[in-house]
């Protein structure tokens, strides 16, 4: 006969064993030794094993890029051509020749009709521009282009086509800013003929758009009454 006690401890020391952890142990050694070559492997090279790494990539090469960018220069102010006046002096001019049959009908319309065709081939070639620190007056390198260039010295009083701002005076556009023939302005950078430092005055045909004119005037006041350094600043 078997002994009780000797079976109660064998059903015991068989319960112990069902919930034994034997076989966890070796899937946890398998699972850490998994996780430990995933982790070594991001280490090792985090391009091919981390699933983010190729957006990382993508935003830190945009943001290099971005750094490497120059900052973009304020282009100059070019202010529209305007063939206004000329086309009012073409049609006086065609008026008088076609309404005066006389001598003096024919000189007169006929030089109004001249300075016509002058301002028309002005408005054409020429352009005002105003710079970090000058104003200037330049031509386009051909018909069509938009290319400028150096316009060459004043054929009138002397010294290149370009005054600083720091050297204006005035200016006013005659006989109005509403109907414009002329625009007008007063330097002191061009010295005049008896060597006086005092500057020019000068005057244009009103072959540009005399708003924008104006308005770059103005704002070149603005910055002149402020003491404004003009090597650091853009119209």
């Amino acid at each position: 006969m078997i002994n009780r006690p000797l079976c109660i401890w064998l059903l015991q020391a068989s319960s112990c064993l069902a919930f034994s952890s034997l076989p966890s142990t070796n899937r946890a050694v398998l699972i850490n030794s998994r996780g430990s070559s995933i982790l070594s492997s991001s280490r090792d090279g985090d391009d091919g094993a981390n699933p983010l790494g190729f957006i990382q990539g993508l935003f830190s090469q945009s943001s290099s890029v971005a750094a490497e960018e120059p900052k973009p220069k304020i282009p100059d102010a070019v202010v529209d051509n305007d063939y206004t006046l000329a086309a009012v002096f073409a049609v006086v001019g065609v008026s008088i020749v076609a309404t005066n049959h006389g001598v003096g009908g024919i000189v007169g319309g006929g030089f109004i009709t001249l300075l016509a065709s002058l301002f028309a081939v002005q408005a054409t070639r020429l352009r005002f521009v105003f710079d970090k620190d000058c104003f200037e007056l330049m031509t386009l390198d051909s018909i069509g282009s938009d290319e400028l260039k150096d316009s060459g010295d004043n054929v009138i009083v002397g010294g290149a086509n370009r005054w600083a701002y720091t050297s204006f005076v005035n200016w006013d556009f005659y006989p109005s800013l509403e109907f414009p023939i002329l625009v007008y302005f007063k330097e002191t950078q061009t010295p005049q003929s008896d060597g006086d430092s005092d500057g020019q005055i000068h005057f244009f045909p009103a072959i540009a758009n005399c708003k924008q004119l104006k308005e770059q005037f103005d704002y070149v006041d603005a910055l002149v009454l402020k003491g404004a350094d003009f090597s650091d600043q853009s119209i």
